[in-house]
């Protein structure tokens, strides 16, 4: 979740100033083409892109530092994952008596699967 907030800011604060640049650049062409006061309607605009820009700072920051969320412990009793030892402990195979990883479906000298 935090990588979209972080780039959900990082676009934030990309659109902010383009929006700005095309504001101005409009309002330079109203002032050149001697209509001074049609520039008045490209100020919202500014407004507009400077709050994306601070926005989408404070959005990708916040994106940035948030922790992940911890997923939540299976509560299923019963299940064939949650009879199963924790990963990392050592099984013995019931067919071949061979010493493998439980986090291993399967024993990988045999094959057969753990019941």
């Amino acid at each position: 979740m935090r990588e979209e907030i972080f780039l959900l800011g990082i676009i934030m604060a990309i659109i902010g100033p383009i929006l700005v640049a095309l504001s101005f650049s409009s309002c330079l062409g109203t002032i050149l083409s001697g209509n001074v006061f049609a520039c008045v309607s490209d100020i919202g605009y500014v407004v507009a892109g400077g709050a994306f820009f601070v926005t989408g700072i404070i959005t990708a920051t916040v994106g940035f530092f948030v922790p992940d969320r911890t997923p939540a412990a299976a509560t299923a009793w019963g299940t064939p994952v949650a009879l199963a030892a924790s990963p990392g402990t050592q099984v013995t195979c019931k067919k071949c008596r061979r010493v493998y990883d439980s986090g291993q479906f399967f024993c990988p000298s045999c094959g057969q699967g753990r019941a």
